[in-house]
């Protein structure tokens, strides 16, 4: 190996050492707790991970699953009407249950989707359930959170989007991506008749197709 061709690799080494490191920070920093850095750049870096590189570690104590979640879309054709909603969710579950052995994993593109829209800091919670509790106004959306969501969101509008081949005959315009979370009774009111679910309904913006592309 002549010394040029080591020159070569040692740098093609150093840069590509560099470039891993330099992701790897920034997706620590994703899943770090809230921080002067992460109010700063947090938007920037979420970004950059969204959709393809997106980071849910959960490593310290998540939270677990108490609720039934998923989402619906509709279409808008060119002529201007707007198709039926179509269940996303319960498609993507009844394709996971009809093979045990080999289960799909599209229902985790939709769970994982969600949670980017549904989750926050931890301290951000803590300050605007007081606020609510002390009826002030309440913390708006930090800029990270807000793109954040945008880029879980077209997350999810692309997936329904190929989950939707007949709508307005495989050519949408726009797509409408709806969430509803719904809470389910406490375990200990699990046999009072009385016991009602309570459910939660968000419509999201509509999504151009080219941004889905």
């Amino acid at each position: 190996m002549t010394t040029t061709h080591r020159t070569t690799r040692r740098a093609a080494l150093l840069i590509g050492g560099a470039l891993l490191g330099v992701h790897m920070t920034l997706a620590a920093l994703s899943q770090a707790p809230l921080s002067p850095a992460k109010l700063v750049y947090g938007d920037r870096v979420a970004a950059y991970l969204d959709p393809y590189f997106s980071q849910n570690w959960q490593l310290f104590a998540p939270t677990p699953m108490s609720d039934d979640r998923g989402i619906l879309a509709r279409a808008t054709c060119r002529d201007g009407s707007v198709s039926a909603y179509y269940d996303v969710s319960a498609a993507a579950l009844e394709k996971v249950q009809s093979s045990r052995f080999f289960p799909s994993r599209d229902v985790r593109i939709v769970s994982a989707a969600l949670q980017n829209v549904t989750s926050s800091e931890e301290l951000l919670r803590r300050l605007r359930q007081q606020q609510t509790n002390d009826k002030k106004p309440v913390l708006p959306p930090l800029p990270y959170e807000k793109v954040t969501e945008k880029e879980a969101v077209k997350t999810l509008a692309r997936y329904a989007w190929d989950r939707m081949p007949a709508a307005c005959d495989g050519r949408p315009e726009r797509i409408q991506v709806r969430m509803y979370v719904r809470e389910l009774p406490p375990w200990s009111r699990r046999n009072d008749p009385s016991a009602e679910d309570e459910v939660m309904v968000k419509d999201f913006d509509w999504v151009k197709r080219e941004e889905l592309r």
